[in-house]
């Protein structure tokens, strides 16, 4: 474990945002009104991260059930110009000039790694993460390259994210893994891409609006941790290397006594959802003779939402639907066989159910839930004759000799790692 390079919190005042503002020229936009900026003792020297203060941007709207939030890890670059936050158009309150952060430096491997863990660390919550661009769409982004020097921030910043007075989400926020000063302070170390990637996951979470938290054990922490460090459903104390309230050390702004970070993400961004929608086509029935027109019903459900069904023939969407029913009527269908798939989405996840269907003309069209699952024994219909097949044989449940249930046990090993504080 290496020895930590971090001070106390210092809240920095506006003064030096201020230097920055009178050594750059003006930019195509004004930077909006700054508080100040709080962080580690980056002014001595020791590598760190900071947090710009800024007023509430009215953002801490409760997680719309349905709807997931994208992140988009930045490889590529990006110029950006000073204004009101907003990925979309590459403003930033960050900069204080226009301001162009280089690609990642890394290698592919390098890359992967990190994709792997920041999803790994928000894997419980309701978000996308890509490094595909969003393009016009609302989402936030972390940009992931370059040098603190380069965003105007003073050398040896290794991380900054915009952080409001009153702890609330930041809609469309730009925040910063520079990921060249990060290898500059530690070095191609074999725990680089971990170290880069707890860093952007706690950018990323302050413009959800999460402090600094007293637990080795999260990334919103500064203090030593062997291991990945992951969101943690614990009511801690703030803080960085003392405990505090939550909010803004020395101001008398206080957001809470404590901070769940399981609990704030799971507010602001959602829970995640890892059980995938169940579909059925119900009508017409696997192996049917249909007419030429006829309508494919389908029966959705999902543990969260449904956030659309498909359905196909002959491996082409054909239609699609955003709520119940999800019935499709198909016509023009020429003779003979055709494959009819049915796809029900999640937020996450997908399912599907096939039919084959003869197509002949003046067949008599498939009635209403032809094919509807039987309620009385919960089989699958395996024969395609509407019902749930009777299971025979094997071992039954409660009789000599039987397996009531089958357990299955994954065993994880954990590899202990060297961790950093920031």
């Amino acid at each position: 474990m290496r020895t930590s390079w971090l001070a106390g919190t210092l809240l920095l005042l506006p003064a030096i945002a201020g230097a920055e503002d009178q050594a750059a020229a003006p930019g195509p936009e004004v930077r909006p009104p700054i508080v100040g900026w709080m962080g580690d003792a980056v002014a001595a020297g020791r590598p760190g991260t900071l947090m710009q203060v800024i007023p509430p941007v009215g953002g801490n709207a409760v997680h719309a059930v349905g709807t997931t939030t994208v992140i988009y890890m930045n490889k590529g670059g990006a110029t950006l110009t000073p204004g009101n936050n907003d990925s979309r158009t590459n403003r930033s309150t960050v900069v204080a000039q226009t301001s162009a952060i280089p690609a990642f430096e890394g290698t592919a491997g390098e890359w992967s790694q990190i994709m792997t863990c920041v999803r790994e660390i928000f894997a419980p919550f309701d978000v996308s993460i890509t490094d595909v661009d969003p393009g016009n769409v609302a989402h936030f982004e972390s940009l992931m390259g370059g040098r603190a020097q380069q965003a105007g921030m003073p050398q040896g910043v290794l991380g900054v994210s915009p952080f409001t007075t009153d702890c609330s989400v930041i809609p469309n926020a730009i925040v910063y893994t520079f990921t060249q000063s990060t290898r500059d302070a530690y070095g191609s170390s074999a725990a680089l891409a971990e170290e880069i990637c707890e860093i952007a996951a706690q950018e990323i979470a302050h413009s959800f609006g999460l402090d600094h938290e007293y637990l080795a054990s999260d990334p919103m922490t500064y203090l030593n941790f062997n291991g990945l460090k992951r969101f943690q459903n614990v009511d801690a104390q703030c803080g960085e290397n003392a405990p505090r309230t939550c909010g803004l050390p020395g101001t008398g702004v206080v957001c809470s006594q404590r901070q769940n970070s399981v609990t704030m993400l799971t507010a602001r961004i959602g829970v995640g959802d890892a059980i995938a929608p169940t579909v059925a086509i119900t009508s017409p029935q696997n192996g049917a003779t249909v007419p030429t027109g006829f309508t494919v019903t389908t029966a959705a459900t999902d543990n969260l939402a449904i956030t659309k069904v498909e359905l196909y023939v002959d491996g082409a969407l054909a239609s699609t639907l955003t709520a119940a029913p999800f019935s499709f009527p198909l016509t023009g269908l020429a003779s003979g066989g055709h494959s009819i798939v049915a796809r029900a989405y999640d937020s996450k996840n997908q399912s599907e159910s096939t039919v084959a269907v003869t197509v002949q003309a003046g067949a008599p069209p498939p009635g209403p839930g032809s094919n509807p699952p039987d309620p009385d024994d919960g089989n699958p219909d395996t024969d395609g004759d509407g019902n749930g097949d009777i299971i025979t044989g094997g071992c039954q449940a409660g009789g000599a000799g039987g397996l009531g249930s089958l357990a299955l046990l994954a065993l994880v090993g954990l590899r202990p790692r060297r961790r950093q504080v920031r």
